[in-house]
């Protein structure tokens, strides 16, 4: 029957931890380089690089995950105007552009149906109705079909940026409307029914109450009211001040009647599946809901929990007044709701064991005056009357009186109070109600919870409806909790045959994990696999992947000869195996397994064995009531002494403090710490203060291993470089060697070589090498860097700038002089530029040569100039126009939110 969502959101995906990450690559550089940009406010050349990653993606198989990020990302940007840091207008029409480009090239309902609304809202009916009957059909999404339903129900008019209606572009189909509803109702959505009876009636009857008669009607239940005496309390707006025209909402089944403004339409919030009333189907900024209950004598609802509960609102502070109108007694209230961000006035009503809530939903709390009119004006005209049409789905049944009863005291997690209610429900004849008391049985948080008895009402309910819902789940239930895998494959069989999406998923695993008597079956879970992946099942992907690397091996073959390596000593084998059940790649391993699978292959002499057991131990210790044996340390010692290399950089260190404590010499734990500290890590660079007093070579190596590292684009690494310079200041004062030469201004010295012509002004000056020239300037800094942080943000920008260019380079001179170098050639000219940046001026260096062998020749050179410059401290200041427009004022510029950019062109 497929009503109780919630209950089936409850079953996880069975998933693995995510794999190691293959080396970076450049469409990834690309793409990490764009987001860089995005963090950084540049939208512009972000937009451009996540362009072409796009397109590298569609036409690269290899590459479409970063083209689906990238589309996806553009997309979102479009629709929102807003992406990480950067800001556009709002462009529903590229955006729209972006997601088409993606479902072309992913099977995904969700985004399908975001797009089909979007299409929708630009006015592209024709490829809304396209996308809303592909997220329909193919992928089952029943938000799709109500807005398909609604579209025929009511037609389609394009409104003008006057708020103006044309003429029916799509004119209304009661026959259509009732066709899509159908087949959401026939799937047991109670909502979908409600919607195909109505249009069904209306397309055989007119309203039983005319106009007229409506007027009387509401004149009868005014006197009715005065003669006992009810004095009105409520807001009138006074008939010359009213400016729309009224239509009525006369709901037969329920028994109700109020205004509403003509020609507004029916539609659906497909996050919450309430309808509600609006000016069109995608207008967002005000929206009416209306809720009807009719409750038993023995009911825990009152009007105010009636109120809050309709709108979700126990949490809210609500200044709640009596609102008695002409035709209804109720209570009101006007509040910001925190959770939605929306503006709110809602009213509830009753009479007798007749309730009745209107909620006006309003974008903002400052937009609620503008709506005023009609909202009073539907309010004031709210009125129970005598229901005059029978429905299976009315809330006056004696069944729905009790199963919105158990519903409610479900949503309050009064379990008590909903098993009773539903049991009445359920003896009243009510299906709904039996839905209910299997989520009753199987929720982890209900006091009843109780599989058996899950499973009994779910096949007896299965047998009535067919609803391949609930074949899923009794699947699942034998299969994560009952571990009955023959019963389960019955039931998921069952589920794939009624047309269930994600039971594929289950199927494969199944046979992937060799859960059967059969044992593994990769051929079996590898077309469940792509069946799951085509139905738009994502998590499919990781293990159509495990099975494709097997290439044509049959899967438990494969295993079987890994578990006999393992028997014959493997040591390579037995590891395999380890981190196969930690990822839960062709086994589901518990906890100890994992744990008894890593010890064998330890045993056999691996060395990852013992690192791996000490992050297991490492996650064991860090729970609050572990109170066993301290256990990590010392495998991660063992994996130490078998020469493990794949270290992160946190254990490494504790792994050679634990060392030190025991005993270890000063010279081996300088030489640990040193290892440790060139991984960009700053407590082992402490540690070296207290060992090395002064700067030596290792301190020396040490410092270029960091530079190396910081070159590679890691952070870390500038850190660690800036806390040695502060301890050995020799790092950053290079000293000219042998056959080198000094030349200086007041803002910065340089080491040349000796045999150089160089000349020099405060400015800058020139270097001749042979027959090419070298130009340098001091420039002044743009922008204030003095801050780590800020000074981190204009590396990272170089560094995702610069990284990924083939003819350019990321130059690290110290902590606090960093930069780029790029290669260029025209018109017969070979270039070699460096901008080095530090806190307080910027450096340029080109060097120029008609010989491009002649120019990388005296690369090397320049680059070892450029490291040399030590500043004298003093900042820059230009005094022209002409001198404040070069170098780093070409690469930098601030945007409207004040965030840098780095480009390489001018």
């Amino acid at each position: 029957m497929g009503f109780f969502d919630g209950i089936f959101k409850k079953i996880p995906f069975v998933s693995r931890f995510s794999k190691k990450k293959a080396p970076v690559n450049n469409v990834e550089l690309q793409y990490n380089k764009a987001m860089n940009l995005m963090d950084n406010g540049d939208s512009e050349e972000s937009v451009k690089i996540l362009e072409q990653v796009s397109d590298i993606g569609i036409m690269d198989t290899q590459y479409k995950s970063y083209g689906d990020d990238a589309l996806l990302a553009l997309a979102e940007f479009y629709e929102k105007g807003v992406y990480r840091n950067a800001k556009t207008n709002v462009d529903m029409n590229k955006s729209t552009k972006y997601y088409e480009k993606y479902v072309n090239q992913n099977r995904d309902g969700d985004v399908i149906y975001k797009l089909a609304k979007m299409m929708l809202e630009i006015q592209n009916f024709s490829k809304a109705i396209k996308y809303f009957e592909i997220a329909a059909t193919d992928y089952g999404i029943k938000a799709a079909y109500m807005s398909l339903g609604s579209i025929y129900e009511s037609g389609l008019n394009r409104i003008d940026e006057y708020g103006n209606k044309s003429d029916f572009v799509v004119p209304a189909d009661l026959e259509k409307a009732m066709q899509w509803y159908k087949k959401l109702a026939d799937a047991g959505d109670a909502k979908a029914k409600a919607s195909y009876e109505r249009v069904l009636y209306a397309s055989t009857h007119e309203d039983s109450l005319e106009f007229e008669e409506k007027d009387k009607l509401y004149t009868e239940i005014s006197q009715r009211r005065k003669e006992k005496g009810k004095e009105p309390r409520y807001k009138v707006i006074e008939a010359s001040r009213l400016q729309y025209q009224y239509s009525y909402v006369h709901n037969q089944v329920e028994g109700y009647i109020h205004k509403l403004p003509k020609d507004w339409v029916k539609t659906i919030n497909e996050s919450t599946g309430e309808e509600y009333y609006a000016p069109s189907l995608t207008y967002k900024d005000f929206a009416i809901y209306v809720y009807y209950d009719s409750i038993p004598k023995d009911s825990k609802k009152t009007l105010e929990n009636y109120l809050r509960y309709c709108n979700d609102a126990f949490d809210e502070d609500l200044q709640l007044k009596a609102y008695i109108t002409e035709y209804a007694d109720g209570i009101c209230t006007t509040y910001y709701h925190k959770d939605m961000e929306k503006g709110i006035v809602s009213f509830a009503f009753y009479q007798g064991r007749r309730l009745a809530c209107m909620r006006f939903v309003c974008a903002t709390m400052e937009i609620i005056e503008q709506y005023e009119e009609i909202i009073f004006e539907v309010a004031n005209s709210f009125a129970f009357i005598d229901p005059t049409l029978v429905s299976e789905e009315s809330a006056n049944r004696r069944d729905m009186q009790y199963y919105n009863e158990a519903i409610y005291c479900y949503y309050l997690e009064d379990y008590e109070g909903a098993m009773k209610a539903a049991k009445q429900a359920l003896k009243f004849g009510s299906i709904k109600a039996s839905y209910l008391l299997v989520e009753l049985y199987y929720d982890e948080d209900s006091p009843y919870r109780d599989l058996e008895k899950t499973i009994s009402y779910a096949k007896q309910l299965f047998e009535a409806t067919k609803d391949p819902e609930l074949a899923f789940l009794i699947g699942n239930v034998y299969d994560q909790q009952m571990k009955d895998y023959m019963k389960a494959l019955n039931w998921y069989e069952n589920a794939e045959r009624l047309g269930h999406k994600r039971v594929a998923f289950y199927l494969g695993r199944i046979y992937y994990y060799g859960l059967l008597r059969t044992k593994r079956d990769g051929r079996k879970a590898l077309e469940y696999f792509k069946k799951a992946r085509a139905n738009g099942i994502p998590e499919a992907e990781g293990y159509i992947k495990d099975l494709e690397e097997l290439k044509g091996e049959d899967l438990q073959t494969a295993v079987e000869k890994w578990e006999r390596a393992v028997q014959a000593g493997s040591e390579s084998a037995a590891i395999k195996i380890a981190m196969m059940k930690q990822q839960q790649i062709f086994y589901i391993a518990t906890p100890y397994e994992i744990e008894k699978a890593y010890l064998e292959a330890l045993g056999l002499g691996s060395a990852r064995a013992g690192y791996e057991l000490g992050r297991i131990y490492q996650l064991q210790e860090k729970q609050e009531n572990y109170k066993g044996e301290i256990k990590s340390i010392k495998y991660f010692e063992k994996a130490f002494n078998a020469n493990f290399d794949d270290w992160d950089k946190e254990n490494l260190f504790k792994v050679i403090n634990y060392k030190v404590e025991k005993g270890l010499d000063n010279e081996e734990a300088i030489k640990l710490y040193i290892e440790n500290a060139s991984m960009g890590y700053v407590p082992a660079i402490e540690k070296l203060f207290e060992l090395v007093p002064f700067t030596t070579q290792q301190i020396w190596s040490l410092y270029d291993a960091l530079i190396e590292l910081a070159e590679t684009g890691d952070e870390t690494a500038i850190v660690a470089m800036n806390k040695l310079e502060m301890h050995y200041v020799d790092l950053i004062i290079r000293e000219p060697g042998k056959g080198q030469k000094i030349v200086e201004n007041k803002f910065f010295r340089l080491c040349v070589p000796k045999e150089c012509s160089a000349t020099i002004n405060d400015e800058g000056g020139t270097i001749k090498l042979a027959d090419s020239v070298v130009e340098f300037a001091v420039a002044e800094m743009p922008v204030n860097a003095t801050a780590e942080q800020d000074y981190l943000k204009i590396y990272k920008l170089i560094v995702s700038e610069y990284l990924p260019d083939e003819n350019a380079e990321v130059i690290i001179a110290n902590s606090r002089m960093i930069g780029s170098a790029i290669r260029s050639s025209k018109d017969n000219i070979h270039t070699y530029s460096i901008l080095l940046i530090s806190s307080k001026n910027q450096y340029i260096f080109k060097l120029s040569s008609k010989d491009k062998r002649e120019m990388m020749q005296f690369k090397d050179v320049l680059n070892s100039i450029a490291k040399s410059l030590v500043e004298t401290g003093e900042i820059y200041k230009a005094t022209g126009e002409n001198r404040k427009n070069i170098g780093l004022a070409f690469l930098l510029k601030a945007n409207e939110n004040g965030f840098l950019s780095i480009g390489k062109d001018a």
